[in-house]
């Protein structure tokens, strides 16, 4: 699992890590660069013309050029322009200038914005590397007019890959400052920015990769003492597989008080999508002229009907209803009616002194703003709003509750005495264990209906922990119920379309095992049983000749495969061989893979090339006794 760290933060663990350990500032930037060069082959692969690199002054220009300079040094065929901003570059940017135009000059022209903002009209892939997390005032001028010219670009059908965060988009709060760059990808480094995911970030950040540039090996991880915001990576699995003997009574009761006339679909929705999340009974609490229709549109979930005409019958068959269920779930397609209000007073005095979960969704929460109380005593008790839900709840502008996501999260919380989950394109959840934010999800999801899965959702985990099926903290189980509802989400757009999905599609999408078949191959462990032969990107940490602090002098390039981790949770070591220098980055195949006392070191070679057992070994001695030698 990823924590989000704030740009100041990130500056003073960098700080922290360059004083008291042996990594250094060019170290730092020399991975970071081959992580965005990585991203730039990838994007442009098949696609003909040069890559344009947009520079800042600063060490984020300093990435883009050390990219630049990787991404020729790999093929000579590469041709690129780099265009800079005007001012005096930093150290580290001049540095990597130097180091471009030596490396590189005949095939990559660099020009200063001064000279025009006239970009090559051949592009197959844009760098934004003007500007990083450390910007604080709006773009203009020449910084504008360079923005503007990559999102052209970015119109035109042209990639653009960001370097940490997309110019002009604020690293703590997602808010565009002035203009911004549109992103298809954002390589952010170490871990992930707030602004990425808050505000108009998803708008501009595209496809978000993290990159270890080398702040999380375990000498500088023990530095990195920031806080943060959790999410949830592709590929976590968090809800273990059912015992053999479960039956549907240890999976959770679900109650759903919910529906009304001319809502009845918002409770057969949340009621189907508890059952998908893996409840294992339902019952909707629902008025009785409603209860044909909610067991028509779901009829694997039973009905408490609700007499409409009579309070008391009406809150004895709700509360018999409540004193066999594991959780509830209450608000979709209720109605603000005089007999949902005298109903939900009764709802909160019968849930002071019973530990019973609940989730409060949609009219639950308009009735609870017009009378609010402290809501926890005992129970895990949600609450899951929408932004204008959230400022009635507040008492303030819809505005507000947008300009600080997280802040008004808190605040809903310690006024309510609840966990919050506040709903938006990437959700904020706030609970006792802090704050997290939701990735997964798609604009398709913005319609009517997704609300109520959702609160199905979050009712069928709540019921299954409290019957025992599973245990996590209350801010896992949100984590938990926001991934399954958006990842069902985004299968569902791929049936469907991003305009005609339906919420009743999100739910056949749910409790399908979408985690083999949506998780990223680097976010995975390698467990083939043989690598030789596969492409692969290294990342080299020690330059032949390089010594370490043992004294043992690297006679190969070695380093990391940065798309693989080992079984351990370790990114695979590699070298190079077959090729002469000693390149920071290289591409190519797996040639060899030799078995070493402390796990397996990838031979990595141009393509095409064979080796042979023996010249593996020897070329390999100095890493210490090969327990074996496997070849292509």
């Amino acid at each position: 699992m990823l924590r989000t760290i704030t740009p100041s933060e990130m500056k003073r663990v960098e700080t922290r890590v360059m004083r008291e350990t042996a990594l250094t500032g060019d170290r730092l930037m020399q991975n970071a660069a081959a992580h965005v060069a990585q991203a730039v082959r990838r994007r442009m692969a098949g696609r003909a013309g040069q890559v344009v690199c947009l520079c800042g002054t600063g060490n984020n220009g300093g990435d883009g050029l050390a990219a630049m300079r990787m991404l020729a040094q790999e093929d000579p065929a590469f041709r690129g322009t780099c265009l800079l901003l005007p001012g005096t570059l930093s150290a580290d940017a001049q540095r990597e200038l130097s180091r471009l135009r030596e490396a590189a000059e005949d095939r990559v022209a660099v020009r200063r914005a001064e000279d025009g903002l006239a970009l090559p009209q051949e592009a197959a892939c844009a760098v934004d590397a003007l500007f990083g997390t450390g910007l604080s005032r709006p773009l203009e001028g020449a910084a504008r007019a360079a923005c503007e010219a990559l999102n052209a670009l970015a119109e035109a059908g042209v990639p653009v890959v960001a370097v940490d965060i997309p110019s002009g988009l604020n690293g703590e709060t997602g808010q565009v400052m002035g203009a911004a760059v549109r992103a298809c990808e954002t390589i952010t480094f170490h871990r992930p920015k707030p602004g990425l995911y808050l505000g108009q970030g998803p708008d501009f950040a595209g496809e978000i990769t993290v990159a270890d540039i080398g702040l999380s090996a375990p000498e500088a991880a023990a530095l990195d003492d920031a806080d943060g915001m959790r999410v949830l990576e592709r590929g976590e699995r968090l809800l273990p597989p059912r015992a053999k003997t479960a039956h549907k009574g240890n999976l959770g009761r679900v109650v759903l008080w919910a529906g009304s006339r001319g809502m009845a679909g918002a409770a057969a929705i949340a009621a189907t999508a508890a059952l998908r999340a893996g409840a294992g009974l339902v019952t909707v609490a629902c008025p009785d002229d409603v209860v044909d229709v909610v067991q028509t549109l779901c009829p694997c979930a039973t009905c408490a009907p609700l007499p409409m005409d009579d309070e008391d019958a009406a809150w004895e068959a709700l509360s018999a209803a409540l004193e066999r269920a594991d959780a509830l779930g209450a608000g979709c397609g209720l109605g603000r009616g005089p007999m949902a209000a005298a109903l939900m007073e009764r709802l909160l005095r019968f849930l002071h002194g019973r530990a019973l979960p609940c989730m409060l969704d949609a009219d639950a929460l308009n009735l609870l703003a017009r009378r609010p109380a402290w809501l926890a005593d005992g129970a895990a008790i949600v609450l899951t709003p929408h932004p204008g839900e959230a400022a009635r709840l507040l008492g303030v502008s819809t505005a507000e509750i947008l300009a600080d996501m997280p802040g008004a999260a808190a605040r809903i919380r310690r006024r309510y005495g609840a966990a919050v989950v506040l709903k938006g394109a990437r959700s904020v959840l706030c609970a006792q264990e802090g704050l997290a934010l939701n990735p997964f999800g798609t604009p398709a999801m913005a319609k009517g209906g997704s609300g109520d899965a959702l609160t199905g959702v979050m009712a069928a985990l709540l019921a299954g922990r409290a019957a025992g099926a599973y245990a996590m903290d209350d801010l896992l189980l949100m984590q938990a119920a926001c991934a399954l509802h958006g990842l069902a989400g985004e299968r569902a757009v791929r049936r469907y379309g991003e305009r005609g999905m339906l919420a009743t599609d999100l739910c056949q999408c749910l409790g399908l095992d979408f985690w083999e078949d949506e998780a990223r191959e680097d976010a995975k462990p390698c467990a083939a049983p043989s690598p030789l032969g596969r492409t692969v990107h290294v990342t080299v940490e020690h330059r032949r000749g390089a010594r370490d602090a043992q004294g043992r002098v690297y006679e190969l390039p070695c380093g990391h495969v940065a798309e693989c981790l080992e079984s351990e949770n370790r990114w695979q070591d590699a070298c190079l061989m077959g090729m002469s220098g000693s390149p920071e980055w290289f591409e190519g195949e797996v040639a060899a893979r030799v078995r070493l006392a402390g796990g397996d070191m990838w031979v990595v070679a141009p393509k095409g090339t064979r080796l042979a057992p023996e010249e593996v070994r020897r070329a390999t001695a100095f890493l210490g006794p090969a327990e074996g030698v496997e070849v292509r």
